[in-house]
């Protein structure tokens, strides 16, 4: 039955909280009963517990010498499958119980969690949603003990296109995910205020983007693993503003700044700091000047 929800040979899931590497939803119950199909004539057949390899007890019916039908079968362990059977093995709706205490309830095909189902963990966890294979697959949501919570889509096991993220401490992220990472576009709110929006690589901040404070400052440019990198403007609430080169979070190169009362100079920045003035001030409506046109060389 796969690596994961295996019903004959290996029943234990591999139970990933997938929540670490990045933000109250109403899960959708199983049923906890499955409907006994009624047994045609010289079809389905009702036969007592039968002991199988391993100890495995199954109880339930039986079409030849095949679980067949609806039927629960337990192993030493304590672990316990009950619901549909088809050739074998688990197929249609079901409960697996392991033991200790994880549950998954819903479809199977082969053996294998596939189709519709909700996996609910001993210590309150919890995903409700699509599975192929055994693995998370499809539209889902998802709620942590701690009270993570993920509504989005799975690619085989991994967070993978558009989804929505909140983390316990109030911080949210919504866009895009790859290999269960941030990866691609989206908008990320601290619980502070602060909020990124942009391109996102790796879970890090990697390519173009705003990032606003509360307060009212604003970066607008590039980004390179979190850092802010290559051309960008940064504005303060007071109407300052740096429009000019960055490396490495700081000014750095050729830029130009706004003063308070609306006048522009030119000059250079190294690592942070101004170090020299290329003109003098001008207003807007003027010429900018060019009086000082050597980069600073210390």
């Amino acid at each position: 039955m796969g690596s994961c929800l295996c019903i004959q040979n290996d029943h234990k899931t591999t139970k990933d909280r997938d929540r670490d590497t990045f933000p109250e939803a109403r899960i959708k119950e199983s049923p906890g009963e499955y409907q006994r199909p009624k047994a045609a004539s010289g079809e389905l057949e009702e036969r007592p517990a039968t002991t199988l390899e391993s100890g495995v007890i199954y109880t339930g019916q039986w079409k030849g010498e095949k679980r067949w039908g609806y039927g629960v079968q337990t192993w030493p362990d304590g672990a316990k499958y009950e619901g549909q059977w088809e050739n074998g093995l688990a197929n249609g709706e079901g409960k697996f119980t392991h033991a200790d205490g994880d549950v998954y309830s819903g479809q199977w095909v082969d053996d294998k969690a596939t189709g519709h189902g909700t996996y609910l963990h001993a210590d309150g966890s919890r995903y409700t949603g699509q599975w192929c294979d055994d693995q998370k697959h499809g539209k889902c949501e998802e709620v942590w003990a701690d009270g993570s919570h993920f509504e989005g889509s799975y690619h085989m096991g991994k967070k993978h296109g558009e989804g929505s993220f909140r983390w316990p401490e109030g911080s949210w992220f919504t866009g895009q995910f790859q290999d269960n990472e941030i990866h691609g576009h989206g908008t990320y709110t601290w619980a502070d205020g602060r909020t990124y929006t942009g391109q996102w690589q790796a879970n890090r901040m990697h390519g173009n983007g705003v990032f606003k404070w509360r307060d009212g400052r604003m970066y607008t440019g590039g980004y390179v693993s979190d850092k802010k990198e290559g051309h960008g403007v940064f504005s303060w609430p007071d109407g300052r503003c740096y429009d000019g080169g960055w490396k490495d979070g700081r000014q750095d190169g050729e830029g130009v700044f706004r003063t308070a009362k609306g006048e522009y100079r030119r000059g250079f920045w190294r690592d942070g700091k101004q170090v020299a003035w290329r003109s003098d001030a001008w207003k807007d409506g003027q010429t900018p000047p060019d009086n000082y046109p050597e980069k600073p060389t210390a």
